[in-house]
């Protein structure tokens, strides 16, 4: 019998994919067709960050219904590598070495040891991101790069994560939305959010191709 996926946070996380999907793209333009975008102003850089604050919750959340923890953790930092590897080779001097994938599938193995304290997990996540030490500048790691999001402060984002799912799903059983027949605009909705490592992973060369064929 095929596990009862949580309708709410397949929405979510389509929404985040969009969200993402919109700043690669206009990140995309402003690279490569040199459009005026000011990529790294206030308004683009929130919209980054509340996307991948949204990824980071969710993927807390999820960690609370994951059957093979272990094997999913390790599937998405396979995923992680190769992004390593394709971004330098491209550009060895931005590569990717600790992107939110990255951070994702470390915060996933972290969270298997730290499955036992539940709701506490909440106040660990505050005391994460709130830790002094996640503002310093390790000089190993000061170097150019598309994406980084270290465990410090962005792994307190996943902890609250998991202590909220786990208060709202597990310990209360709650289901805010449920799939209904006749509901088939929720079902294409919730289509990326089942789907968003994969998509994730594909869709940047899509968004290039389209791009170059309509520019």
């Amino acid at each position: 019998m095929a596990k009862e996926r949580i309708i709410e946070i397949d929405l979510l996380r389509s929404l985040a994919i969009v969200l993402m999907v919109i700043f690669h793209a206009a990140f995309d333009l402003w690279a490569f067709y040199d459009w005026q975008i000011d990529i790294w102003g206030t308004q683009w850089q929130v919209l980054r960050i509340l996307t991948a604050s949204l990824f980071l919750i969710l993927a807390g959340v999820s960690t609370n219904f994951s059957s093979r923890p272990l094997k999913r953790a390790l599937v998405v930092i396979a995923c992680a590598f190769l992004i390593s590897v394709v971004t330098y080779a491209y550009d060895s001097s931005t590569f990717i070495y600790f992107g939110i994938l990255h951070c994702i599938g470390v915060g996933m193995l972290l969270l298997i040891l730290l499955k036992k304290i539940r709701e506490w997990n909440i106040i660990l996540g505050l005391m994460v991101i709130l830790y002094p030490l996640s503002t310093i500048h390790y000089p190993l790691f000061d170097r150019p790069t598309l994406d980084y999001y270290p465990l410090l402060p962005w792994f307190g984002l996943m902890l609250i994560g998991a202590g909220l799912g786990h208060y709202l799903y597990i310990r209360n059983n709650l289901r805010y939305m449920t799939m209904r027949a006749g509901m088939p605009a929720l079902q294409y909705a919730v289509f990326p959010g089942k789907h968003a490592l994969l998509i994730y992973m594909i869709h940047q060369p899509i968004v290039l191709g389209i791009l170059y064929v309509v520019l």
